[in-house]
């Protein structure tokens, strides 16, 4: 069966999220921090007459502290009926791919170990497939 992956950028990695997953892609107006929220929540942001939480996607998978600038893209995902927006440098395209994601080598860092369910090969480059969930979980969450 045939998957739609949509195809970013982020900390000059791409990656891949399930098309299903997203719900729009846009661009962040004025990004609001949030006092005392998890380093990795840039703030939040006006979509649509709704608010939704500016997750910085480098952060959350590598660590640090969010910075998201107004004007950055947001590939806007549903989870647990909460709107996110992840941060990214780039939205390249939508693939088509019909083979499930093969397993994530030992070669990638935790960070993107922990939010990979596997890797496609586009054009001959591995891709990360990651599962926009897991963003939201930190290493310490998940070691818990």
């Amino acid at each position: 069966m045939d998957r739609l992956y949509l195809i970013a950028e982020a900390g000059g990695e791409h990656f891949a999220i399930p098309a299903e997953a997203v719900e729009s892609v846009v661009t962040a107006s004025d990004v609001v921090p949030v006092p005392l929220a998890d380093p990795m929540i840039a703030g939040v942001s006006a979509l649509r007459s709704k608010v939704i939480t500016v997750v910085d996607t480098v952060a959350a998978i590598e660590g640090g502290s969010a910075a998201v600038a107004a004007g950055s893209s947001l590939v806007v995902v549903k989870i647990e009926d909460f709107l996110y927006g992840l941060a990214v440098d780039d939205v390249h395209d939508v693939v088509d791919f019909s083979a499930d994601p093969e397993r994530l080598g030992a070669s990638f860092a935790p960070g993107w170990q922990r939010v990979s369910t596997g890797v496609i090969e586009i054009e001959d480059r591995t891709i990360v497939v990651i599962d926009p969930g897991a963003l939201l979980t930190t290493p310490e969450v998940a070691a818990a």
